[in-house]
């Protein structure tokens, strides 16, 4: 039985889906999400700074580059360009693996892009498929990394006629 819930990001949007549980309203939210500017700037873009990739820049002990440096961390200044390269990319494939952990496919699409765009003039890919954003959308969302004070809740008006979304 399909239910009414409200889907809020306070500082961005506040929506009403009809879903079947809070799960499928979460998708339907991410679904439509995918041509929003600024989400897919964020995870298409494989320049270093603001975006995805910049999440997955870093191994046990920290960053693996000091953007206001512009230098990669102190130990990491003793190896050669080919074993700095070989210790970042390991370390950004396993960060992307354990993002996507449950989702393995994704994990690979994603690095398969970047290793596209590493060869490539352009750091932009436009070509992700589908499921590939609605999961990764989910992903950020969840992660509270994307929308602030974010929440979806069920709209149940069976014993009253008022319900309280959001109080701060």
């Amino acid at each position: 039985m399909s239910h009414l819930y409200v889907v809020y990001a306070l500082d961005s949007k506040i929506s009403v889906v009809e879903a079947e549980s809070k799960a499928e309203a979460l998708d339907t939210f991410a679904m439509d999400q995918i041509d929003d500017e600024n989400l897919n700037y964020f995870i298409k873009d494989f320049s270093f700074g603001d975006g995805l990739l910049t999440q997955f820049y870093h191994d046990d002990q920290g960053y693996l580059f000091d953007i206001d440096q512009n230098e990669v961390p102190e130990r990491l200044q003793q190896l050669n360009e080919q074993e700095k390269d070989d210790y970042i990319d390991s370390w950004i494939e396993s960060n992307a693996r354990q993002f996507w952990n449950d989702e393995p496919q994704f994990a690979l699409e994603y690095l398969k892009k970047l290793d596209k765009a590493k060869h490539s003039d352009d750091p932009y890919t436009d070509d992700f498929s589908h499921p590939f954003l609605v999961s990764t959308i989910k992903k950020l969302i969840q992660q509270d990394d994307w929308y602030e004070a974010f929440d979806i809740v069920k709209i149940d008006l069976a014993d009253t006629n008022y319900q309280v979304i959001y109080e701060d």
